[in-house]
């Protein structure tokens, strides 16, 4: 991961949270604030560790990145996320709210992914302890939804809450149950993501 992707993704996740446009002093105000959300504040240190976790390390870097790690770890008891920073999860990640939450560092996910509290994403022992799920762009994730294995999310789809997804789901579905089922065939609900393409948010920032 290049600086330049690092800060494209910190914008999408910001975006997606807040609905506003980034600055540096109004990502930072609104990490140090009271009513900053535990899952962006989360995001934000699991993206700071996976660029330093990828990058050349000099002396002082390697013992920055341990004190991140320290710090990451802390939020994961803090705030029951257990999300590897090591995951491959693309810009516009959105946790609207925390606790319960566990992804294996296997799993793949899409762009403007959004999940909520007591997701779980993890393996089918009899299939393979690193065979897991890939996620298209667009999904939400419902509450309490469970999703196992080496399954195949489209793009667009919609995740009900307390869903248990073992098989493929294709684009734009709401799936629903136990096991899951579709239920309609529409694209899944749009949160924030009418934020600048990667030319767009450079271009704005040399304006500026």
């Amino acid at each position: 991961m290049e600086y330049k992707d690092l800060i494209y993704t910190l914008y999408c996740d910001f975006y997606r949270q807040t609905g506003q446009e980034f600055t540096t002093i109004k990502v930072l105000k609104y990490i140090f604030s009271i009513s900053v959300e535990p899952g962006f504040k989360y995001i934000f240190l699991m993206r700071i560790c996976k660029y330093f976790y990828m990058k050349k390390k000099n002396v002082i870097e390697k013992i920055l990145f341990k004190i991140l790690k320290f710090r990451f770890r802390k939020l994961q008891y803090k705030y029951g996320i257990d999300i590897p920073y090591t995951t491959e999860i693309k810009e516009g990640f959105l946790i609207s709210h925390f606790a319960g939450i566990v992804v294996n560092s296997h799993v793949k996910i899409g762009r403007n992914c959004s999940i909520l509290q007591g997701v779980t994403i993890g393996n089918n022992l009899y299939k393979g302890r690193e065979e897991l799920a890939t996620i298209g762009d667009n999904v939400f994730i419902g509450a309490g939804a469970k999703i196992i294995g080496p399954v195949s999310i489209g793009d667009n789809v919609t995740i009900g809450a307390n869903t248990v997804v073992t098989k493929d789901i294709p684009d734009n579905s709401i799936v629903a149950g136990n096991p899951a089922q579709i239920v309609s065939r529409k694209k899944s609900v749009d949160i924030n993501r009418n934020y600048k393409t990667t030319d767009e948010f450079f271009a704005s920032l040399e304006i500026n």
